[in-house]
């Protein structure tokens, strides 16, 4: 008895794979999605250096505007701060540490950093501890809670030094 039941059971899988199999023969082709443009791209800095920095974020905007030329300073709005407390979420403290990096690529600049006092000042000090001098750095007490306006100047290049014979 045990014998035929197994033999009727698998007869039955067996079946019902083949329908299964014959369906799916008759069903239309799928494609796949094509791929999103890539959302970041390498952006070269100012000392020649390259960096990772997704297009429309604040660090590909403040780049591209380095690279560009255009006027002698430009400003940038910050987001990253928790609400209304001296604190930076993770984000605002990936954006902070870009600028940082933006920063030491460019060492003629300066930045003017606007916005609530305890917020404005916890991120001067991170980026100094990110080795921006406080000398390049200006902070300015002004309205707004949660958000930073960044005014970057270009500074005067350096000079370069030539041999005399």
């Amino acid at each position: 008895m045990m014998p035929r039941i197994l033999l009727l059971m698998t007869s039955v899988l067996a079946i019902g794979a083949a329908t299964l199999s014959l369906q799916s023969c008759g069903s239309e082709p799928v494609e796949a999605a094509p791929p999103e443009a890539a959302t970041s791209a390498l952006v070269t800095l100012p000392d020649g250096s390259t960096m990772g920095a997704a297009s429309g974020s604040l660090t590909r905007e403040m780049a591209d505007w380095l690279a560009s030329r255009d006027g002698q300073s430009e400003t940038f709005t910050f987001h990253g701060f928790d609400e209304d407390r001296p604190k930076l979420t993770s984000i605002g403290l990936g954006r902070a540490a870009d600028l940082a990096t933006l920063l030491r690529a460019a060492p003629a600049a300066t930045i003017e950093i606007a916005g609530d006092e305890a917020q404005i000042s916890l991120l001067a000090h991170l980026l100094e501890d990110r080795g921006i001098a406080s000398e390049r750095m200006k902070v300015v007490p002004a309205a707004g809670i949660g958000t930073a306006t960044l005014t970057l100047h270009r500074g005067a290049p350096s000079s370069l030094m030539t041999a005399k014979s």
